[in-house]
């Protein structure tokens, strides 16, 4: 395809990665880097091209590639680990004893139960695999702020449960 068709058809492309970006980041600062790598990457592969429609699906296979490439940048970055104020506090039994790892593990596992299908399987990606909301994002293909409040009711549905059946105070 010919220069003057990517710049027509740029504003449209850019926008469709930032889009993508945004999803996957919640973030405007990481979606225009997601957009401007994808711009980008067009560019150099612009003249293999034959129309706008492949135009279109290649921006957003690339937009994704970004995102996932981003993401992996990220985590690979070392993070600091939570300070003593917020560090977890074991949580006790009923008699004001520490609970027992398997005690509480059968506990939550119980709670867990409880959440709808779609909770569930996001709950045992986040707490069972380790994956992180982005990670879970980028494999279930939901919006990473939806798996994020979905995870936020889990476990907020899970400390409920938890609270009330006496293995936790607070």
């Amino acid at each position: 395809m010919e220069q003057i068709e990517f710049i027509r058809l740029a504003p449209q492309l850019r926008g469709k990665a930032m889009a993508i970006g945004q999803s996957f980041f919640a973030s405007e600062e990481e979606a225009e880097d997601v957009a401007q790598e994808t711009l980008i990457r067009l560019w150099k592969a612009w003249e293999g091209l034959t129309s706008a429609e492949e135009a279109e699906r290649l921006t957003v296979r690339v937009a994704k590639y970004e995102c996932i490439n981003a993401w992996r940048r990220e985590q690979s970055r070392p993070h600091t680990s939570l300070s003593s104020a917020q560090e977890v506090t074991h949580p006790m039994t009923q008699n004001g004893q520490p609970m027992e790892g398997d005690e509480l593990s059968e506990a939550i596992r119980r709670a867990a139960g409880t959440l709808t299908k779609s909770e569930a399987r996001l709950w045992r990606l986040f707490a069972e695999a380790g994956m992180t909301a982005a990670e879970i994002s980028a494999i279930t293909e939901i919006n990473v702020r939806s798996v994020s409040t979905m995870l936020s009711h889990a476990r907020s549905h899970i400390y409920k449960l938890l609270k009330e059946g006496g293995y936790i105070d607070g």
